[in-house]
């Protein structure tokens, strides 16, 4: 009874770290920018769609945090603060498949906006509630969208005219290099980047964790039963299931060009690559724009129905 409760212990454990990884593994192509200063216009937004780079990204978006403001539902008073963001360009490179509900607004679009299920629940006391108006600074927006999450968020479109202080990207593919990438966005929007959130880089860090904590899991036990001699047989079958389930895992590893050097007697590439990401790391740890961004850190934030 002992091992069995075990083994369902263990089973439900890989399913989760499972399931979260196929989650992260669709934030793998992510690559959000955060510039110094606002920077980033529709102008150089237009010119980078109208390049043959735009060929290389599969959505664009541009994003500004225009405050906390409060939404009212009119018929009701009720009130609800959110975080309200403004944004134009292709909205899933931002929110990808956490829509819980509705779509996403497109541009050219007026007076619509997008709010997250704790808003909605607080306004409406409910999570679809798509088609329904609210008030945001005294004017009328109609809610298209509900994006999962609780942080209180509101998006609504930004102006033309606006300078932005952000820019998520999804890659066309996940492998391409990051760092190419994050050089484009500066050279279209004109910005520094100040903060950078790669998906590809917690997709891999997530993949060798999965692998070392996999090997620890298997080799360990494997040893053990190999050492007595009625199991080695058990032993030795456990040992080459765990074999097998790392190098699966292993040959997902994305190893873009960011990730190695141009030449292998670079003996301090790999010195540069850790601090650099250490920072990105530590940069994530200690603010996460959006809510999906907690996910990337680990499991504890992912939506369990969206992955199921």
């Amino acid at each position: 009874m002992g091992i069995g409760l075990g083994a369902g212990i263990l089973a439900l454990a890989a399913a989760a770290v499972i399931s979260w990884l196929i989650w992260l593994h669709g934030f793998s192509d992510y690559l959000s920018v955060t510039f110094e200063e606002p920077s980033a216009t529709y102008e150089g937004f237009r010119n980078f769609q109208e390049s043959s780079d735009a060929e290389k990204f599969t959505s664009v978006a541009l994003w500004n945090k225009v405050g906390e403001r409060e939404l009212i539902l009119e018929s009701t008073e009720r009130r609800s603060r959110a975080s309200v963001y403004g944004m134009r360009g292709q909205l899933q490179a931002v929110f990808g498949n956490t829509l819980a509900a509705g779509r996403y607004f497109t541009d050219g679009e007026e007076a619509v906006c997008l709010i997250d299920e704790k808003t909605a629940k607080e306004l409406f006391g409910s999570r679809d509630v798509t088609g329904r108006e609210v008030l945001l600074d005294g004017e009328k927006m109609q809610v298209v969208g509900i994006l999962q999450g609780d942080r209180g968020v509101c998006v609504i479109p930004a102006g033309e005219d606006e300078a932005f202080c952000g820019v998520t990207v999804r890659k066309q593919k996940a492998e391409q290099s990051s760092n190419t990438a994050v050089s484009l966005i500066g050279s279209y929007m004109q910005g520094t980047a100040e903060r950078i959130v790669d998906g590809q880089l917690y997709y891999i860090l997530a993949l060798l964790k999965t692998a070392g904590i996999l090997t620890a899991a298997t080799v360990i036990p494997a040893v053990l039963l190999i050492m007595v001699k009625e199991r080695r047989l058990a032993g030795a079958a456990v040992l080459a299931a765990g074999v097998l389930i790392l190098a699966v895992i292993v040959v997902q590893i994305p190893a873009g060009s960011d990730y190695l050097p141009t030449y292998w007697s670079d003996f301090d590439f790999f010195g540069e690559l850790q601090e650099e990401k250490a920072g990105q790391i530590e940069s994530l740890k200690a603010h996460q724009e959006f809510w999906h961004e907690e996910g990337f850190l680990g499991m504890k934030a992912v939506d369990w129905t969206e992955v199921f």
